[in-house]
């Protein structure tokens, strides 16, 4: 009876799926059963949050990003509280799929993944018999990748030999990375057949610019520092990202194109690949026999895998604008360069070190773990999960706080308008009136939805636009916070208008968990500027100013919105009506 493989994989950009197809494709040429799963749907909801919370810190604040994977990396307490939180999520299903498909081994190509398999092998109670592997995908390997409880790891590069040695004490194979024959057989295509079916030049050097399958990255750099060049014809891939697609077509530089199958061919007929986070792109441009050029790197796990590939010597790192011309013309006239050591990568098959692993992999080594007090390390647990959830929750809101998320085009010379409102603004028509035929959004609270149901029913049938304003959140320790502030007061003001869906302008920061809510339930976010005082008040375009009415009289709001509305005309700013930022936010 052939042998069954349960591949655990997760839809975070394409990198760790495309790895887990590969390696279920040459183990099941090897006769072995695969079943893929994505992580992910271990914990649907949580997956959902975290998905959407990754892409939107990379696209919106990757310095967010940055920090915290310094914080995971080099504070290394926080590690087993976090550990513990994912296992109790996800391991659940995860028992259940193992139960359901009777693996011989769980293979994963996924970070998160890897530390629950790990502590599920090592758990005290009930631990995972099933041997467990890990594929590292990334040439970088951090203390986020790795647990003691996997039985064997498998690593694309050996400059990532020491650094799981040093992590957790296990020595990985080195099997080179899983990437489709497809781009080893674009070697066998003709270049210019393919330059030609893609109007691409042929009589200069051809880069072609790609930041996976989410389009994350700044590619508006990269394609503006090669625009210059005469000699240089930028093809840039914005993978499923359409609003970057859009927005680089505007450029009218070079030729932009979307998702698309055609990579090998795209690759085969482009002198070098540009990419900016040492994933799978990069490898399969090491499996096109494609020089690889990394320039402006994500922040985290991009940046450390660019540096190990330029200390592979697999890879050039562009540092600058003139580094990257120059890195350019010196792979388009020496490609070998970097490609013969690239090639080298493929040592070889990874199915063939997976198919031997399970002969020998058996069931997890107990070891007696000292007698702790209960008491003792129940407090200890608590004090690091405390710190974990503040270190994560303060540095994300610190970084997300610095955006203006919802800012309308910032050349266009228009502004939103926002008035938090007090109870007693709802009793004056006049005041009402004003504010819908100006276009002024209400914000409306959750306390105050609660309290005043009747009178926020009447500011919508006034035709002032209702946002979302939450509800006061007394801890920052409190990460899940935002998302029970946010749903509370929608709650509350769908039972009071009937509207199901209105923009949400949380009070004070905004933190990831704002943005992950905001996209997962559709709902438009915005943060707007607090206007403390008239003398500091310069307005600029583009922005969403908010009046703090909550401790004003009627009177004194409506003379607020007239030096408002006054100062906007001196400086020929327009104001939008506040219903129309409901199309700002993508979801």
């Amino acid at each position: 009876m052939s042998k069954r493989v349960l591949v655990v994989s997760a839809r975070m950009g394409a990198g760790h799926d495309g790895a887990a197809k590969e390696l279920a494709r040459t183990l099941e040429e090897r006769g072995l059963q695969v079943e893929i799963r994505d992580f992910l749907d271990a914990a649907p909801w949580v997956g959902r949050f975290l998905e959407r919370t990754y892409e939107l810190q990379l696209d919106h604040a990757p310095w967010s990003y940055e920090a915290l994977f310094r914080l995971f990396s080099s504070f290394r307490p926080i590690k087993p509280p976090i550990v513990t939180i994912f296992y109790l999520l996800f391991f659940p299903r995860m028992r259940k799929w193992i139960k359901e498909i009777q693996p011989d081994a769980v293979l994963t190509t996924y970070p998160f993944a890897s530390l629950v398999l790990g502590r599920a092998r090592r758990a005290t109670f009930r631990p995972m018999k099933v041997p467990a592997f890990t594929f590292l995908t990334d040439f970088s390997v951090h203390t986020m990748w790795v647990d003691e409880g996997i039985d064997n790891y498998l690593a694309v590069h050996n400059i990532s030999v020491s650094q799981v040695e040093r992590l957790v004490g296990k020595t990985p194979v080195v099997t080179g990375p899983a990437v489709s024959e497809r781009f080893r057989a674009a070697a066998t295509v003709d270049p210019e057949q393919i330059r030609a079916e893609f109007n691409i030049p042929t009589q200069v050097v051809t880069a072609l610019i790609v930041a996976g399958s989410w389009g994350v990255g700044d590619l508006r750099s990269t394609m503006l520092s090669l625009g210059g060049s005469d000699d240089i014809f930028p093809v840039v891939i914005c993978g499923k990202n359409e609003a970057l697609r859009g927005d680089l077509e505007r450029m009218g530089i070079g030729l932009v194109l979307g998702w698309t199958d055609r990579m090998p061919d795209l690759m085969r007929a482009c002198d070098v690949v540009i990419q900016n986070a040492g994933g799978l792109t990069a490898l399969e441009a090491f499996a096109s026999n494609t020089p690889v050029i990394s320039y402006n790197p994500i922040k985290g796990h991009g940046l450390r895998n660019i540096i190990e590939m330029e200390a592979a010597g697999v890879s050039l790192w562009a540092k600058s604008r003139d580094e990257l011309i120059e890195a350019v013309h010196e792979l388009k006239a020496n490609p070998t360069l970097t490609t013969r050591r690239a090639l080298g990568v493929f040592v070889s098959n990874p199915a063939v070190a997976i198919d031997h692993s399970l002969a020998s992999a058996g069931a997890a080594p107990r070891q007696k773990s000292p007698q702790r007090r209960p008491v003792g390390f129940a407090l200890r647990f608590a004090t690091l999960l405390v710190l974990s959830i503040a270190g994560l929750n303060l540095t994300v809101n610190a970084a997300t706080n610095q955006i203006n998320v919802g800012k309308v085009a910032a050349k266009t010379p228009y502004v939103y308008g926002l008035v938090a409102v007090s109870n007693q603004d709802f009793s004056d028509a006049t005041l009402l009136r004003r504010m819908s035929e100006l276009g002024l959004g209400g914000v409306v609270t959750g306390p105050m939805a609660q309290t005043y149901p009747y009178e926020v029913s009447q500011l919508q049938t006034s035709g002032v636009s209702i946002i979302n304003g939450g509800w006061p959140i007394n801890s920052e320790l409190r990460i899940l916070a935002p998302i029970e502030a946010a749903t509370k007061a929608q709650q509350l003001i769908t039972q009071d208008t009937g509207l199901t869906s209105v923009v949400y302008a949380p009070q004070g920061i905004i933190s990831s968990v704002d943005l992950a809510w905001a996209s997962l339930s559709h709902h438009p976010l915005v943060k707007a500027v607090v206007i403390e005082t008239e003398t500091k008040f310069n307005p600029t375009a583009g922005t969403i100013y908010e009046i703090d009415a909550t401790n004003l009289s009627t009177a004194q709001l409506d003379q607020k919105i007239t030096w408002f509305t006054n100062t906007l005309r001196q400086d020929h700013l327009t104001l939008l009506p506040a219903s129309d930022l409901g199309g700002l936010q993508k979801t």
